[in-house]
């Protein structure tokens, strides 16, 4: 077992198992969250991306300076390589716009089906069929009916903690919202900071999974298939767009799906308004 990948955010002291899934193991000191990861998910802030992960995951990890203990294995921590930064914004307001609709038309048949998706498709509302199901669709469509800057703070309380899954999918579209957020903050002569913070207080709840993702997301902090994405479609890369949109899809239940949603409309809400 090998560290192929050592996240810049990941802090040093003892953790314990939070959750295991196929690809990830999560540990808590309660306040942080460090994933051991596949490299199939890739690679992250508060990533370790191993070469094997361990079929049984251990109950405790202890981080220090050089070394990570996984149970009772070592494995000495070579700090990897700053990523190269590379401009990945795309500058121009009615390009940005038209790259949207790419992104749109790339990922038109494979939300999840149980995701917002159905905010960009009004279609996948079919796969929405019990009354507590209408009930969750009614909420979100109600909640997002006017994406303006002004309304995403208030946008952001209403869709936190709604949903399903470990990360419910209210909080995936508000790493969206902030995501797109910091990149608009690129291209328009207007200081964002104050609304990204309003975004993010209003988005914190007490899943420890869902703010430690609000959190990256807040600092735009990427990780690794969402920083692909968005290079690929500053290159206009279509094959790339399509690897990547496949691998943040896959990525949980409806996370991926419910993220790019809030991405998507925040993008072209704020650029229409």
């Amino acid at each position: 077992m090998d560290i192929l990948n050592y996240g810049d955010c990941i802090k040093n002291g003892n953790y314990k198992l939070h959750s295991k899934f196929n690809s990830v193991h999560n540990y808590t000191n309660d306040l942080e969250i460090v994933s051991l990861v596949s490299a199939k998910i890739g690679n992250g802030p508060n990533n370790v991306v191993l070469n094997k992960l361990p079929y049984l995951a251990e109950q405790t990890l202890l981080v220090s300076d050089h070394t990570l203990t996984i149970g009772n294995t070592a494995l000495q921590i070579v700090q990897s390589e700053p990523r190269i930064e590379e401009n990945i914004i795309i500058n121009n307001k009615s390009h940005l716009l038209s790259t949207t609709e790419i992104l749109m038309d790339e990922i038109s048949d494979k939300m999840s089906p149980k995701s917002l998706g159905f905010l960009l498709f009004p279609a996948n509302k079919i796969f929405f069929q019990t009354s507590f199901e209408k009930a969750f669709v009614f909420h979100v469509k109600k909640a997002v009916q006017n994406i303006s800057l002004e309304e995403l703070p208030s946008i952001a309380k209403n869709m936190r903690g709604v949903g399903f899954g470990l990360t419910p999918s209210g909080d995936d579209f508000n790493c969206g919202i902030l995501y797109a957020l910091n990149y608009l903050n690129e291209i328009i002569s207007k200081d964002f900071s104050e609304i990204i913070e309003e975004c993010y207080l209003s988005s914190i709840g007490n899943n420890l999974i869902s703010n430690t993702f609000l959190k990256f997301a807040c600092s735009n902090n990427y990780y690794e298939n969402f920083y692909g994405l968005l290079k690929a479609l500053k290159q206009n890369n279509k094959n790339v767009i399509s690897h990547f949109t496949n691998k943040i899809i896959d990525s949980g239940h409806t996370s991926g799906s419910d993220m790019l949603t809030g991405f998507i409309l925040t993008l072209k809400g704020v650029l229409n308004d």
